[in-house]
């Protein structure tokens, strides 16, 4: 089992651009050790000769239907009330830096 102490979990976060308290860093690693635990309890079971599963359920599913098409407006419709269009698409400010 990987054993992961709080400065990890920070350097981590850190990492990704957001910081952890001492505190938050301490549950995290508790909440890690304890699905690393739940892990190994599910890689001992035997699992030889079941067949995988796409679903969790034998019976037809009821809410898995076709993608039908209906109520379709047009693109000149779809841009009549957008501010700034260029070349038939939406311009929106860039969010990424």
């Amino acid at each position: 089992m990987m054993n992961k102490d709080e400065k990890y979990f920070k350097d981590l976060a850190r990492n990704l651009m957001f910081e952890l308290t001492d505190e938050e860093a301490t549950d995290i690693k508790h909440e890690f050790t304890t699905l690393l635990k739940q892990i190994e309890l599910l890689e001992k079971i035997n699992t030889e000769g079941v067949l995988p599963m796409v679903y969790p359920f034998e019976e037809d599913t009821f809410y898995i239907r076709d993608d039908e098409v209906s109520k379709v407006i047009s693109k000149e419709d779809a841009l009549k009330n957008v501010k700034v269009k260029k070349e038939g698409y939406v311009v929106v400010p860039k969010v990424v830096k």
